[in-house]
């Protein structure tokens, strides 16, 4: 049997179709939802936990947990210098001793990255790998609702991948997830772009030929395609494009301006009054950045600044932030706040912890301003894709928005002023992309 998968930077979902009716599989049983979080959890027994419950299962584990840090020997070099000859040494690094599992998100965002992989409790984890034990999970868990084993799937790929600079980058991604299906139990591995998906669902519904706009906007990545629609016929595709902007860039946004601040941002500290070092405050705008700043150093350093610094209270919330592991719930208190902004003209962020009392305010100007630079850019792609398929705005009959970030007010405003509201189109914002994977698979056991 042959599935349709979106494996998103946030959300995933896997469907299948008949030819007459598209059934989005419910993936994450913890939450009944259709579309399961991109999220896995590994313990120091490597034992795999996705979704709903690895969140819930790290954030019992680790928030305000003890920590230990120790010396482990990790390997051994050998160097040699023109001067003195061949020097040998042992290799060390600092490591959690009471670390129950690790937590990873957004791994499709690595995929055209240099990021080969990790070692985690003593095992090596290539990408590709663990990438592997999500979809493993989705697919044993499809199987489970279909009641019949699943052989191969059609992945979707955005048109570029998150940090991909060429067409050997995207290539190179696209092989990495191709593999990482592979050691997933999948034997059959083939590809559609997102938007080109999302558009075979929305023909569905179409009577009359159209030019449409696809505007696929997600947790990771824009993508753009235009295409042309002729019932009863695959969508013509004009011109692709893209960005690797994304809901995760708003969040980071978001901390950048909004919160950095109750973690030290403005601080100076010592006798000539020192800024915090900003290498320190750019890493809490990346959740996955925070746990590098786990160091005997990094705690060293804090405790100097806290005994002679402009405001001791901000810099002990960030040594909480970091040593407690509060990052991730955090970024998940951001999230929320700002998918409150597309419907409410302000709101709060509020985050407790220990040492932590955060209430900030922020409204959705505000929000629009922080971001002011990535709409710039969405813009231009907008106009350039349309530009690379020869049309005007005029030219195109419907936009068809799908992405959970396409809500966002910005973005509908930026695609009314270009096109008009009447041709705004609201393709599922979470199940579009799976459905239309669904449909392509199909589509390819048929044929």
């Amino acid at each position: 049997m042959r599935v349709g998968m979106d494996f998103g930077t946030t959300n995933s979902g896997i469907a299948v179709y008949d030819g007459y009716k598209i059934n989005v599989l419910t993936l994450d049983p913890f939450s009944e939802s259709e579309v399961v979080r991109s999220v896995i959890y590994l313990t120091r027994d490597h034992q795999v936990y996705v979704g709903d419950e690895a969140i819930n299962l790290y954030n019992a584990q680790n928030i305000n947990r003890e920590r230990r840090m120790v010396r482990r020997k990790v390997g051994h070099i050998q160097m040699e210098f023109s001067e003195i000859g061949k020097v040998e040494t042992d290799v060390h690094i600092m490591i959690d001793e009471f670390e129950p599992g690790r937590l990873m998100r957004s791994l499709k965002s690595a995929l055209a990255t240099p990021y080969n992989g990790t070692l985690i409790f003593g095992r090596e984890y290539s990408l590709e790998s663990l990438i592997a034990l999500f979809l493993s999970t989705a697919r044993e868990r499809a199987e489970k609702q279909l009641g019949k084993p699943i052989h191969a799937v059609t992945l979707g790929r955005p048109v570029h991948f998150v940090g991909a600079e060429t067409p050997e980058d995207d290539q190179r991604a696209e092989n990495r997830l191709r593999e990482a299906a592979h050691r997933a139990g999948f034997e059959e591995v083939s590809f559609e772009y997102e938007p080109v998906a999302a558009a075979k669902h929305y023909a569905l519904s179409v009577k009359n030929p159209q030019r449409i706009l696809v505007y696929d906007f997600g947790g990771g990545t824009l993508d753009l395609t235009v295409m042309s629609l002729h019932p009863g016929h695959a969508p013509e595709v004009l011109a692709i494009g893209g960005v690797g902007i994304a809901g995760d860039r708003f969040d980071q946004r978001l901390v950048e301006h909004a919160l950095t601040p109750h973690f030290g941002r403005d601080v100076t500290w010592g006798d000539k009054d020192l800024p915090i070092p900003r290498t320190l405050i750019d890493q809490i705008t990346v959740w996955e950045g925070l746990p590098t700043l786990a160091t005997l150093e990094t705690r060293a350093f804090l405790h100097r600044a806290q005994m002679g610094c402009s405001a001791p209270v901000r810099l002990f919330a960030l040594e909480s932030l970091i040593f407690n592991f509060y990052g991730f719930a955090l970024f998940e208190t951001v999230e929320q706040a700002k998918r409150r902004l597309s419907d409410l003209p302000f709101t709060e962020i509020r985050f407790e912890g220990n040492e932590i009392d955060i209430w900030q305010l922020v409204t959705r100007a505000q929000f629009e301003y922080y971001t002011r630079g990535e709409w710039r850019r969405i813009r231009e792609e907008v106009v350039e894709t349309l530009n690379r398929a020869g049309l005007r705005t005029g030219d195109i009959d419907a936009v068809v928005r799908t992405g959970g970030s396409s809500s966002i007010p910005a973005s509908l405003e930026m695609l009314e002023e270009l096109f008009g509201a009447e041709k705004l189109v609201e393709e599922d914002l979470f199940t579009g992309v799976t459905a239309g994977l669904g449909i392509t698979a199909w589509e390819h056991s048929a044929g």
